[in-house]
Order: C-alpha cells, then structure tokens, then sequence
C-alpha cells in the first residue's frame, strides 16, 4: 500500500503554519481538494478553514460524524486520550525539541557549538585510525 494515512473526517492533525502553528486539531470536514474545516477544543483551535498545505495528518484517528459539533469532538478527543498519545509520536517529539532550540540563549547556543565540535573531533579522528589501519 502506497499511502497510510489518509485524510478523514476525525483524523488528528499537527498544524505546522499560520496562526495556531504547533497546536493538534481534528478533522470536522472536508471544503475541497485543498481546504479542511479542523476544530481543537482541547488546544485551543477555534472551528476554522485551513488550507491542507498547513497541517500534518497524524495517524491519531478518532471517530466522530462530519460536520460534528465541538461539544462532541471534546468528548472523543478525551475519550481517546489523544492529547496524550500525540505527545509520544515523534512530531511531538521534534517540534519540542525545535522550540527547546529557538528558545537557547547565546552561552547556550555556544555550548552547543563547542559540543559539536568535539564530537566531530573524535569521529574525524578515528575514521583516520580504522582507515590507516586498514
């Protein structure tokens, strides 16, 4: 199978740009090919129109009818626990670690330079031992 995650009514999704980025949200329906009407009472997403190019469809699926009201989609999303599921995926995962970095003060940012290198260092050093030696 080519595709495994298809874009559902009820499936969970990540929004990566605009107003509301780094906030998860629930497919209520389908406008076009291109637009999605999400809702996030959970996040703070008010019911709007998002373009597909925003978001990331997750593989958190929740069961819910089309066009459903928010009282409902809250109801599902706690049923589910999905705030919970969603933050041990690794999207999760990486959009933390991506604030964790935009957020480094300057000591910081050079204490990971300077870590960096070092690292670098070692590697560089004992990939010219193993190719020496062989």
């Amino acid at each position: 199978m080519l595709y495994q995650r298809y874009i559902e009514i009820g499936r969970v999704c990540y929004i990566r740009l605009g107003d509301h980025a780094g906030k998860t949200c629930v497919v209520v329906d389908m406008v076009d090919q291109k637009h999605l009407l999400v809702d996030g009472p959970e996040t703070g997403v008010p019911r709007c129109v998002l373009r597909l190019n925003q978001v990331a469809i997750t593989d958190l699926k929740i069961t819910i009818p089309r066009g459903c009201k928010t009282k409902k989609v809250r109801v599902e999303l706690t049923k589910a626990n999905i705030p919970a599921k969603f933050a041990k995926t690794s999207l999760a995962k990486k959009a933390a670690a991506k604030v964790a970095k935009a957020n480094l003060g300057d000591f910081e940012r050079f204490q990971v330079r300077v870590a960096k290198t070092l690292r670098n260092r070692k590697i560089r050093t004992t990939v010219r031992k193993m190719k020496k030696s062989s």
